[in-house]
C-alpha cells in the first residue's frame, strides 16, 4: 500500500481490524487527549490491537512523507505470517497473550469493585429480587455488562449465598448478605480484617455451641438459646476434640456472642469453666456469624480464579 505525503491512514475512532507495517517513510499520530505526536518509521507496527481485538484507532495518523505499508487484515493474516519473518508472528503471539491477560485482570477487577454494590442492593431488597433490575442497577453504578453481573451472582450461588431462579434472585438470609457487605467494606476502608471474622478457635467453639443447642431439648426463648456449660464441654470434646477453658471463651464473651449466666468481670481467666453454669446468646446472630465465616474466605478465592 502506498500512502502519499499528507494523506491520512486512519482517523481516531476508526475501526478497520487492520494492522499496518511501515516499510518506508514516516507517519505521525495525534491523539485528542494527548497533543504530543507519535512518530512511526520503518519497521513500526500500527493497529496491532485493531487487528487482534477490533478496537478503534486511538490516533489520527497522517503520512509525513511518501510511505509504503504492508497491510494485514483478518482475511490475509495467516498467509502474511507464513511469508513474513518469524519475529512478526512472535510479536503478535506475545501481544495476543498480553491482551488476554489484561482482559482477564479487568474482568476480575470489575467483579471485585462491583461486589459491594451488588451485596448492598441484595441486602436492601429482602429475600426476592428481580434479576434484570439488579443487573440494570449494577450496570448503572459500575458500567459492567449483565454477563459480568451474572458471573458474580453465579459465584455467590456456588457458595450457597443465593439462588438464581428464572428471572429472580432468592436470598435465604439478607442478614448474612448485609454482614458480608459490611465486612468487605471494613477491609476496604481500614485495610485490615473486619472484627466479624472469627479466629479458628472461635469458630470451633461456636460450632460446638450450635451442636449443643441442637442436642438440647430447651426451646429458644425470643430467639435466645441457653446451653449448659458441662453439656457444651462434652460436645466440644466429643465432636471437635477440643477442651474448652474460660480463657479460650473470653473473645466470644467480650464480643457478646456468648453471654455467661454469671458475671466474669472479676473472674480469673484460669478459673475452671464449670464455675459458670451456662451460656446464652442470640441464636440467629451466632448462625449468621458462622455462615459469614464460611463464605468470606471462599469468596476471596472464587473472585481471583
Amino acid at each position: 500500500m502506498i500512502l502519499n505525503e499528507g494523506e491520512y491512514l486512519c482517523m481516531e475512532g476508526d475501526t478497520n481490524n487492520t494492522l499496518y507495517i511501515v516499510k518506508s517513510g514516516e507517519l505521525e499520530g495525534i491523539n485528542s487527549k494527548n497533543p504530543r505526536p507519535l512518530e512511526f518509521g520503518p519497521g513500526a507496527l500500527i493497529g496491532v490491537y485493531s487487528l487482534l481485538e477490533g478496537t478503534p484507532s486511538k490516533q489520527t495518523i497522517k503520512a509525513v512523507t511518501d510511505c509504503e505499508l504492508q497491510v494485514i487484515n483478518p482475511a490475509n493474516l495467516q498467509d502474511t505470517l507464513a511469508q513474513e519473518p518469524g519475529w512478526l508472528k512472535s510479536i503478535l503471539t506475545f501481544l495476543a497473550g498480553r491482551t488476554h491477560v489484561a482482559k482477564e485482570n479487568l474482568r476480575k477487577s470489575n467483579k471485585v469493585k462491583a461486589l459491594p454494590s451488588l451485596l448492598y442492593l441484595l441486602s436492601c431488597r429482602g429475600n426476592v429480587s428481580p434479576l434484570q433490575e439488579i443487573c440494570n442497577e449494577v450496570r448503572q453504578l459500575f458500567n459492567i455488562s449483565d454477563e459480568e453481573t451474572l458471573d458474580l451472582l453465579q459465584t455467590l450461588e456456588n457458595l450457597d449465598v443465593l439462588k438464581i431462579q428464572s428471572d429472580e434472585i432468592r436470598v435465604e438470609s439478607p442478614r448474612v448478605i448485609g454482614l458480608l457487605y459490611n465486612t468487605i467494606c471494613y477491609r476496604a476502608l481500614h485495610k485490615k480484617i473486619s472484627p466479624n471474622i472469627l479466629s479458628m478457635t472461635d469458630q470451633m467453639i461456636l460450632t460446638a455451641v450450635m451442636r449443643a443447642v441442637q442436642d438440647s431439648r430447651e426451646p429458644l426463648k425470643n430467639g435466645v438459646f441457653t446451653v449448659n456449660t458441662e453439656k457444651l464441654m462434652a460436645v466440644a470434646k466429643k465432636n471437635l476434640h477440643v477442651t474448652l477453658t474460660l480463657r479460650t471463651m473470653q473473645p466470644l464473651i467480650q464480643r457478646h456472642l456468648l453471654i455467661p449466666s454469671t458475671s466474669t468481670d472479676s473472674q480469673d481467666p484460669n478459673a475452671p469453666l464449670e464455675s459458670i453454669e451456662s451460656f446464652y446468646g442470640d441464636f440467629e446472630k451466632v448462625l449468621d456469624m458462622l455462615e459469614l465465616n464460611r463464605i468470606f474466605p471462599l469468596l476471596d478465592k472464587h473472585l481471583v480464579t
